[in-house]
């Protein structure tokens, strides 16, 4: 598991590396419910303008994903360093100021670092012939490096309130700075033109970020009105936000399903399955009369998700020359969380739990078409021969 370096590195784990690299990408989007609760305490708003603030986030790394990835080809560790610099300060700022257009700049800044993060993955994996095995092991380092500091905070009473979270942040970005500033060094060598057929599978592709677009919006909506549902089978807020930290936590196993040896092969059955327990356990879900129900369906909804995640994405990388193409999923994956969250939230306020089931169901039904016919014919997804 070697990416070829572009230059010599000493002393480079390419899967750390990578892995610190993600983690600080997806940092705001996971721990994104309790940054909206922060901004609620400290700034005195409601729920609906904190999240908006917070929100602030999500258009910094939109905006990093359509901006940065031509100049991170061109100077991949001046704008890295830079975005790692600016991103420990951007926590520190968020924690230092009091004003609600500050705080806003302070995530906006934020998420635009995060995206150069998650733009300089895609570089390392462009046509890398093993990104399937490296974006298992990726996402589930990042995963539980990031749900792992999730489920810490929500143990840790009254931490959300105050200015110590951000403060906890920018130390975190510094300590997985030190190793995804080397990011840049795992790039692969230059390639000629045609040599893994990136203008082939367009069309391919385009299926496979219609998958995206089910999943993403099943796992938004169910997310934004989770903290309901628990409430409506007696949980309290903190009891649910611990089990929703545990189940994320152990959810993220999930990305390694696709590299055991009986499902090398069957990457459509696989995806196929996936999708078919993510339809289970959003029923399950909202269905859920005990703790333990609804514990176990959001799980098997996590291990499912990134399940699909973690053949996609290689999917993606192996057509990807330069690492364009996992930002503008990335792009599509927002469009689908807002699809989410919105449609969910008023079917749940409309027609309860039932909505969201039948909403999940239909996203879920019209992924399966697309992803067997983006995935036709590829067993094992390898983007150049071996050596």
């Amino acid at each position: 598991m070697i990416i070829t370096p572009a230059r010599p590195a000493r002393q480079i784990r390419p899967t750390f590396v990578l892995a610190c690299s993600w983690a600080l990408g997806i940092g705001g989007t996971t721990m994104m419910p309790l940054l909206v609760t922060n901004a609620m305490a400290r700034l005195r708003l409601d729920e609906g303008a904190a999240s908006m603030l917070a929100g602030a986030e999500m258009v910094g790394m939109l905006a990093g994903c359509v901006a940065l990835p031509a100049l991170a080809r061109r100077w991949p560790s001046q704008l890295t360093a830079g975005a790692l610099v600016m991103l420990v300060w951007s926590q520190v700022l968020s924690a230092l100021t009091v004003s609600a257009p500050a705080f806003a700049m302070a995530r906006f800044a934020a998420g635009f670092c995060e995206a150069q993060m998650i733009v300089m993955v895609g570089i390392c994996l462009a046509c890398h012939r093993d990104a399937e095995r490296l974006w298992g092991v990726v996402l589930l380092l990042s995963g539980l490096a990031v749900a792992g500091v999730f489920t810490l905070l929500t143990l840790l009473p009254g931490v959300a309130a105050g200015s110590g979270i951000w403060y906890g942040l920018a130390l975190l970005a510094a300590v997985r700075g030190r190793a995804a500033g080397r990011g840049p060094a795992l790039r692969p060598a230059p390639q000629p033109a045609g040599h893994a057929g990136h203008r082939r599978g367009r069309r391919e592709v385009w299926l496979a970020w219609g998958v995206f677009v089910g999943v993403y919006s099943v796992q938004a909506g169910v997310w934004a009105v989770s903290a309901l549902q628990g409430e409506r089978i007696g949980l309290s807020l903190p009891s649910v936000g611990m089990v929703l930290s545990l189940s994320s936590l152990l959810g993220f196993f999930g990305a390694v399903v696709p590299a055991i040896p009986a499902l090398a092969a069957r990457r459509g059955l696989t995806v196929m399955a996936a999708l078919v327990v993510m339809s289970a356990s959003v029923a399950v879900f909202f269905m859920a009369r005990s703790v333990a129900a609804f514990f176990v369906a959001q799980l098997a909804l996590n291990v499912a998700f990134y399940t699909v995640m973690a053949i996609l994405n290689s999917f993606i990388s192996a057509r990807d020359h330069d690492g364009r193409l996992l930002s503008q999923s990335v792009v599509v994956t927002f469009a689908a969380v807002a699809l989410g969250t919105v449609g969910a939230g008023a079917l749940f306020q409309d027609l309860g739990g039932v909505g969201v089931i039948l909403f999940s169901v239909l996203a879920l039904a019209a992924s399966v078409p697309l992803g067997l016919k983006a995935l036709r014919g590829h067993g094992r997804i390898s983007a150049s021969p071996a050596p």
